[in-house]
């Protein structure tokens, strides 16, 4: 890299409520339906007996959940982009002013937490990062993992407050044994632990949506999946946990990832959702540069809706660049409400479709994510967090940011180091080579000193060695063919890295 006068990047700053909004002309050129169009053989696919899936081993509420979502499918609603609007601030609550409009008497605090249940979503395997066991068990510090975490803070909640606060976990077919094993740990510990297990959904065809399992053959689990985080209503409801917390005097749930590391209790939140008798709680952020996969909040006909990005033909993408309210998949709802709309049949989640390649063949997936229930319930809300509610490690960039001096932990808590000026993180963009946790961990000797670091860029064959400083701009890329070795001890403040190992002023 010749270059060394790119001008320094600026953090993007979380900004208040009221700046995420603009007048803006959205769609005056874009008017034609957001999603793309089925293929020819599935728009006419043959439907489906409901005793072919029952012979598959599908319980009956499954069943009948699947069926409603290919039937969705093939008959998908068209969405059209004028009928889209950034949400009006009016429409949502900002959590600076939550003490006001919702303000905490201490004394009922414990009270409050005695009604409340946590769940952890824990669905998923680290893929993404290289690994095949459950995220929740990857470490984020030595000998502490996201479950450790979780642990840790509601085990403090439950001692400071003396309530008994649940921790239950969802898990999908893919981490529920390895989950039931590694909590036996944790039988001393403060807090009560129950998990559940959510469904199994079959995938199918992408030219015909004709069903990939067979009746009467063995199970093999790359033909089936777990079909999203808003499977986790009926499958608590089937678990018996619903019935079972209402009984004990609980009324509020609250979700999110478990390796969303902000995704701590709010007190401050859970009385503003018991006082204003919200029936759904869904925390939004602000979005910046990185968040790319995921879901914004958007109003459409008039009423809040969850988009999930992944969904929008590549060439509308550009539509919602001012779309800056990010789901942090931070949800909270009351339980009696989604009992009683299960109950009544009424709980029906936009879907989300994937499609994952099997033997070179497309194939279909059909997703619920759990946010979309801001669409479902009568007294629904949105409220806008800080970006510290939402810290979740995706990737190894975001890994190596967690890891370091940025942050301190404490009793499963994430905090900003009261050292680091500002309340923004650094931008950390790792190439590929560190893409996987254990090739992440070979080129990082120790971790960097990240304390005054604003912005990083690692490309090609780059290993770090020990007790390294990284201040402000710091890019580094080894050319093709070509190896960088950041030697021990050394402090780069501003500096572009090229293959050659020249160091220039940034």
């Amino acid at each position: 890299m010749t270059d060394s006068t790119t001008e320094k990047p600026k953090l993007q700053s979380t900004g208040s409520l009221h700046s995420l909004f603009k007048n803006v002309d959205l769609f005056s050129e874009n008017d034609e339906e957001l999603y793309p169009p089925l293929q020819h053989g599935a728009r006419f696919a043959a439907p489906i007996e409901d005793s072919t899936l029952l012979a598959l081993g599908m319980k009956p509420d499954e069943v009948k959940a699947f069926q409603k979502q290919r039937h969705a499918y093939i008959n998908k609603d068209q969405i059209y982009t004028d009928e889209i609007k950034i949400p009006n601030k009016t429409e949502m609550v900002d959590y600076h002013q939550l003490h006001l409009v919702s303000p905490i008497d201490q004394s009922n605090a414990s009270r409050l937490l005695s009604k409340l249940v946590v769940i952890k979503l824990n669905g998923g395997l680290g893929n993404s990062m290289g690994c095949k066991t459950a995220k929740s068990t990857m470490e984020i510090a030595p000998g502490v993992t996201f479950l450790d975490m979780a642990v840790a803070h509601i085990e403090q909640i439950n001692q400071d407050y003396d309530v008994d606060v649940p921790l239950v976990i969802m898990n999908s077919y893919k981490t529920h044994n390895e989950t039931n094993k590694v909590i036996e740990k944790y039988k001393t510990h403060k807090v009560s632990i129950k998990t559940f297990q959510q469904s199994m959904f079959p995938k199918m065809y992408k030219d015909t949506l004709n069903l990939v399992p067979k009746p009467n053959t063995p199970m093999n689990p790359k033909e089936w999946y777990p079909p999203g985080s808003g499977d986790i209503f009926r499958s608590l409801q089937r678990s018996g946990l619903i019935d079972e917390f209402l009984a004990a005097g609980k009324e509020y749930i609250f979700i999110s990832n478990v390796e969303n590391l902000g995704s701590i209790i709010d007190l401050q939140v859970l009385n503003h959702i018991h006082l204003q008798k919200i029936e759904f709680g869904l925390e939004v952020t602000s979005r910046i540069n990185t968040d790319s996969t995921g879901g914004i909040l958007m109003s459409y006909k008039d009423k809040l809706h969850l988009l999930e990005l992944s969904q929008v033909k590549p060439e509308k993408l550009k539509i919602f660049k001012d779309f800056k309210l990010w789901n942090t998949n931070n949800i909270w709802v009351n339980l009696k409400s989604v009992s009683n709309l299960i109950k009544e049949d009424k709980l029906d989640l936009d879907w989300i479709v994937n499609y994952p390649l099997e033997n070179h063949k497309a194939m279909v997936q059909l997703e619920t994510p759990a946010g979309m229930g801001i669409q479902n319930f009568k007294n629904s809300v949105a409220i806008f967090v800080p970006r510290d509610r939402y810290r979740p490690i995706k990737s190894t960039s975001q890994l190596l940011v967690a890891q370091s001096n940025i942050f301190q932990f404490d009793h499963g808590q994430v905090k900003l180091n009261s050292k680091r000026e500002g309340q923004d993180v650094p931008l950390v963009k790792l190439g590929e080579e560190f893409a996987t946790v254990s090739d992440y961990e070979k080129r990082f000797k120790s971790i960097p000193d990240l304390l005054e670091l604003d912005h990083l860029t690692v490309s090609g064959d780059v290993y770090f060695g020990s007790r390294i400083t990284l201040k402000g701009t710091v890019i580094i890329v080894a050319n093709h063919g070509e190896r960088v070795d950041i030697p021990d001890g050394v402090v780069l403040e501003n500096k572009v890295l090229s293959g050659t190992l020249r160091i220039l002023d940034h």
